[in-house]
């Protein structure tokens, strides 16, 4: 049962991936946290507290598998980003418990959302991150 379900989570990523994110295309230009978690609010329906605690698992993650040089360039290209990482903290994410992508769909599970709209998440994150203009997209699709 557990390989079914991780089989459908690797479908439905490979799926994303493949159609791309179309609707991040169109999301509106910012420079901050604030406006990445907006934009994969909206696109997602999902609340403030999700994306957050979603991104700050991915910079969890990124902070583990990019250079300390680089995950400094990140974090200046997403202003907040470390508040980010407080904020999935509080909402339960463990420092240290996000090894893989894997991890990051289940947290996102364990915050209410569905397996399809975790699926989602991080291709809309990249999509977002590259309207910030930046290298931002560069770097979080080294890790993702």
């Amino acid at each position: 049962m557990k390989n079914l379900f991780s089989t459908t989570f690797i479908m439905l990523i490979a799926i994303v991936l493949l159609n791309g994110c179309s609707a991040s295309k169109t999301a509106k230009n910012t420079s901050s946290a604030l406006g990445l978690t907006n934009q994969v609010s909206k696109n997602l329906g999902l609340t403030k507290d999700q994306t957050d605690a979603g991104i700050g698992a991915m910079m969890m993650l990124s902070k583990d598998k990019l250079s300390a040089d680089d995950f400094s360039k990140l974090t200046k290209d997403i202003p907040g980003a470390s508040g980010l990482m407080n904020k999935a903290e509080d909402l339960g994410v463990i420092p240290g418990s996000i090894s893989t992508t894997a991890d990051i769909l289940k947290v996102l599970n364990k915050l209410g959302i569905s397996p399809a709209t975790a699926a989602k998440f991080i291709p809309a994150v990249l999509g977002a991150a590259k309207t910030l203009g930046g290298g931002a997209f560069g770097l979080l699709s080294k890790v993702f």
